[in-house]
């Protein structure tokens, strides 16, 4: 037995969003679906189709654009990259087995001025 389809009104309600949103989609092409006379229709399957391809539909989450913490996070990196004139350059230093690590003053282990 086939799902039945969707009305508009079930349809928003399932998405949170407004009927005449998932009207404006039906006529643009976005959702295929049919008529009834003047109703319009969408089966499951296009719903089922449309919510796999945009995965900004899930009903988990709270929004969704990304965190204000990742979108800060993103424009501190662009300036310090615009800033140093690319990625900040590292460099690994190894210590052999004959070799022994600097010393380690106690003002910077403590936190102590010198």
């Amino acid at each position: 037995m086939q799902d039945k389809p969707f009305s508009p009104e079930s349809l928003a309600q399932r998405w949170q969003c407004s009927p005449e949103k998932v009207r404006t989609m039906f006529h643009n092409g976005d959702l295929k679906g049919f008529r009834l006379g003047k109703l319009i229709r969408i089966p499951a399957s296009e719903v089922e189709r449309y919510e796999c391809q945009i995965p900004t539909l899930s009903h988990d989450t709270e929004g969704n654009g990304p965190s204000p913490s990742a979108t800060a996070n993103d424009a501190f990196v662009s300036r310090l990259v615009r800033q140093t004139g690319g990625w900040p350059k590292l460099e690994l230093e190894s210590f052999g087995h004959d070799e022994t690590p600097p010393p380690v003053s106690a003002s910077l282990t403590y936190g102590l001025g010198t």
